[in-house]
Order: structure tokens, then C-alpha cells, then sequence
């Protein structure tokens, strides 16, 4: 449920990421008699571009031509929707200063740390302020619909019931050494023998007694440890070794040697299997009713921005070129 309030603005601004080659600071698109020249094209694709690249994509050759050409259109077309939207946002009024960050701190509390907020931000190119002006026109576009019925969540989940049902999971605590010489990326760095030297250790301590989760507090290298390692999966969600390795102990045993995934070496406890299960209505019906609530409000908004973009004053150079070379 969080996630559908957390990602409200981006699922209504959805980014595409483009390369492109350097233009003259020509104008490229216009609106509402509001400019976005090539040189703003250029800074949007190139910071875009080093991220694909880092993801190992290959933009070489005739394929790959084609595709940044397809990319290039589709971030100006999205630029120019955050433009129609920060205009639209702007004519509800100005928003103070401190008005700003009262409703960015609101928004900040529906994630689990800093850096979260701080990715979605990398993610929608957008500043504070203008994320401020877009939520603060979602809230005045949906203040007076109405809420889900509780007849109406009945009935969602009795036609959806197939979908909520929740698969065997085995919960699970780890500890995890990173593998990264400097390569990878991973937030520590050790060699091979190092990280291994660093589970054994800690398989050590588990065989004096300690705590597993207190030492996945203190020593593992991941996202987990602020939950003592704490982990829930699926067959199919962890990868193979990992899943392979925590499948075959029994419950309240760990691992007697480290296990190597890609990402390094782990230490596993694995604490219980769940059983698949259906949550009943009562379980969910709050969770559900939210979801709807939301649903709506994003559905109202994105007509409410179909219908701005069809009134607006809009050109698109690439856009005309396309069509006009497709008449030739």
C-alpha cells in the first residue's frame, strides 16, 4: 500500500530514458509558448545514458541507433508532459516556501529511508518544489471523491480473491559478506577470501552461542540487517544458492559454511516455513479499500492531464520531422 502513495507522482510521470546527440540549443519543443531547447534535451539524455551504460546496455550499431532514436522522442514527449503538468499545478497557486516543505516532509514519510526518496528524485528529474506543486494539485483535483464502499472492496476482492493468494514462504535471517573489488558497486568491499573469512567468523560466533540476529545487527552488509536479517520469500524470489541452501536446513539450523551467491558470501538461519494461505476479507479490507481510494484518485488526475493536453498549445519538432519523413 505504501508503495501506491509513495510512487503516486511517478506513476503519472513516467520518465523514459534516452542518449542523443548534441544539438545547437535549437528549440525542440514549445508548451503553452514555454520552451524546452535541445541543450536541456541533451543534459536529460546524457545523465540517462551514463545510467544505461552502467546497467550494461549497448547502444552500438544500426540496432542500437534506432533504439536511442526512439528513446530520444520519447523523453522530449515526457518532458514535455512535466511541463503541461508543472503548468497546470501552477495555476491552482503559489505555493510559500514553507508550504513546500510541509507537504515534502508529509511525502517523505511515506519512505522507509533518505536514500529511497532520494532515488525517486534521480529517477523523475524533478526538484522538490515541483514535486510540491504536483501533489498539492493531485490533492485539490481529488479532495471531494468519494470513498470506496464497503459493498464496493467486497466486491473487488471476492473477483480478485485468486490473485491475493499468497504462495509457501520460508522466513528466513542472514548475514551477508560483499564480494567487490572495486567492480561491482556493492556498498563494502572484499576480496573473495576476505568476505568467506568474515562468514566463517561470524559461523564461528553462532557456535559460541551468539545471537543470530544481534550479529546480523552488527556485521551484515545489506538492507536486512536493520531487521536482524530478517528475510520472507518465495521459490523463485531468491537466487538459486540462497534459496537452494535455506531450503535444505531445518528450522531454528544454519548454515555450518558460508554459502557464495553473486553478491558474496552468506550465513542463513532459516526460522519457519508459511504455508500458502488466502487472507480473509477482514484482513485486507482496509488494505483494499485504500488501494481503491488511490487507484481512483490517479485515474481522475490522468484524465484531468489527457484532457489539459488536448486543449494545450503543443509543438514537437521531432515529432513533425518523423512525420514528415514518413511521408517522403
Amino acid at each position: 500500500m505504501m508503495k501506491i502513495l509513495r510512487f503516486f507522482v511517478l506513476s503519472l510521470a513516467l520518465l523514459a530514458v534516452v542518449i542523443v546527440a548534441g544539438c545547437n540549443g535549437n528549440v525542440v519543443a514549445t508548451v503553452n509558448g514555454e520552451k524546452i531547447t535541445s541543450q536541456e534535451l541533451d543534459k536529460r539524455v546524457a545523465e540517462e545514458k551514463a545510467g544505461y551504460e552502467q546497467q550494461g546496455m549497448d547502444f552500438s550499431g544500426d540496432q542500437g541507433a534506432s533504439l536511442l532514436e526512439t528513446l530520444r522522442k520519447s523523453t522530449l514527449e515526457q518532458m514535455i508532459n512535466n511541463k503541461l503538468m508543472l503548468q497546470e499545478a501552477k495555476k491552482v497557486g503559489t505555493l510559500s516556501t514553507d508550504r513546500v516543505q510541509e507537504i515534502i516532509g508529509a511525502y517523505k514519510q511515506l519512505f522507509s529511508s533518505e536514500e529511497e526518496y532520494q532515488q525517486l528524485l534521480d529517477q523523475v528529474k524533478m526538484s522538490e518544489e515541483d514535486i510540491a506543486y504536483i501533489l498539492n494539485l493531485q490533492d485539490e483535483l481529488t479532495k471531494d471523491l468519494p470513498p470506496v464502499t464497503d459493498d464496493e472492496v467486497k466486491k473487488y476482492y471476492e473477483e480478485n480473491k485468486e490473485q491475493m493468494a499468497q504462495p509457501e514462504q520460508l522466513q528466513v535471517r542472514h548475514i551477508l559478506f560483499f564480494v567487490d573489488e572495486g567492480d561491482k558497486g556493492y556498498p563494502f568491499k572484499h576480496t573473495d577470501a576476505e568476505a568467506k573469512q568474515l562468514a566463517q567468523d561470524v559461523i564461528g560466533q553462532l557456535q559460541q552461542g551468539k545471537d543470530f540476529s544481534q550479529l546480523a545487527g552488527e556485521k551484515s552488509e545489506d538492507g536486512t540487517k536493520v531487521d536482524g536479517g530478517l528475510y520472507t520469500f518465495s521459490k523463485g524470489q531468491a537466487v538459486p544458492e540462497f534459496e537452494e541452501a535455506a531450503f535444505a536446513l531445518k528450522d531454528g539450523e544454519y548454515t555450518k559454511s558460508p554459502v557464495k551467491t553473486d553478491y558474496g558470501y552468506h550465513v542463513i538461519l532459516r526460522e519457519k516455513l508459511i504455508p500458502a494461505q488466502t487472507p480473509s476479507f477482514e484482513e485486507v479490507k482496509s488494505e483494499l479499500a485504500e488501494q481503491m481510494n488511490e487507484e481512483a484518485k490517479q485515474t481522475k488526475f490522468s484524465q484531468f492531464m489527457e484532457e489539459a493536453k488536448n486543449n494545450a498549445d503543443i509543438t514537437n519538432k521531432l515529432l513533425d520531422q518523423a512525420e514528415d519523413n514518413s511521408k517522403q
